[in-house]
């Protein structure tokens, strides 16, 4: 007996081909765009890190840009007292523009920290004023900022 309606089987279908049709609809991301995205909230992070790293080891500590090439940055330990970044000093070290980063670079045309260390005191307060931006970019022209505040704090925009 014929009722007009659609079998089980053939509802199941269409609404897989829907289902294959709604998947290659949705845009994929960008990994240049997702590499930068992930390397600005590291170095956000890192700001967080090198403050908490000074008050841990009761040291001078900061994060220090590298504009040479593709740039990177550099947790460090002022371990000789000298407020400055020396080679040996870090606690952690990137390089953009290659491995993890191969896709990342600082856009140092949109930076306007430089290659200046963020430093903090032993008790986390940011030995000097210093606010600006970090910018990174991808190969493909997108580009995120890293801004940092007065306080020391980073976000991402």
């Amino acid at each position: 007996m014929n009722s007009g309606g659609f079998s089980l089987l053939e509802l199941l279908v269409v609404l897989l081909i829907l289902g294959i049709f709604l998947l290659l609809a949705i845009p994929q991301p960008d990994p240049d765009r997702r590499a930068v995205d992930q390397a600005a909230w590291g170095l956000s992070e890192q700001v967080v890190r090198a403050r908490l790293e000074a008050i841990r080891n009761n040291v001078f500590a900061g994060v220090h840009l590298f504009t040479d090439g593709a740039g990177g940055y550099a947790v460090f330990l002022d371990l000789n007292a000298n407020r400055v970044y020396d080679p040996g000093e870090e606690v952690q070290l990137v390089r953009f523009g290659q491995g993890d980063w191969a896709r990342v670079a600082l856009a140092k045309e949109k930076s306007t920290l430089g290659n200046l260390p963020l430093l903090f005191d032993p008790r986390g307060i940011p030995a000097k004023i210093i606010t600006g931006t970090w910018a990174l970019k991808s190969s493909s022209g997108y580009v995120r900022k890293v801004v940092v505040s007065q306080q020391g704090r980073a976000r991402v925009e």
